[in-house]
């Protein structure tokens, strides 16, 4: 069984590949981003080492669907809710040494080699 293969086991209570990526790419390229890394002087964000704290904190995401984005070509682009890929993060940070969870709201970094995610909050337009 390949990686991928477990991460879409683990999260086979609401997984989706992505037939057509364009509007998963258009909403991460909305992000500070360049060369495939995220600029994260430009945006809000927070460590955390416990994803319980993720759970807690970003409790109004949990039905909402997030984009996960390997930097693996063997990996499709597909989608989740927060609450599995949190309690799954390892299954999902072990597609690639890069890999970006977010939707419109946030995005998320697993920063390899440690456990901490890296989420940034986008800022809310006035």
């Amino acid at each position: 069984m390949t990686l991928f293969e477990e991460c879409k086991e683990a999260l086979r209570d609401d997984f989706s590949i992505l037939d057509d990526d364009h509007k998963a790419i258009k909403i991460l390229n909305s992000f500070p981003i360049h060369s495939n890394y995220i600029i994260w002087s430009e945006i809000k964000y927070k460590d955390y080492d416990h994803m319980e704290d993720i759970i807690s904190e970003l409790s109004v995401l949990h039905s909402k669907s997030l984009y996960v984005i390997a930097d693996n070509y063997d990996v499709p682009v597909f989608k989740s809710n927060l609450k599995l890929i949190i309690e799954n993060v390892d299954d999902v940070s072990a597609l690639s040494p890069k890999v970006f969870i977010f939707n419109e709201e946030v995005i998320i970094e697993p920063l390899f080699p440690s456990y901490t995610l890296r989420v940034g909050l986008k800022p809310r337009s006035t």
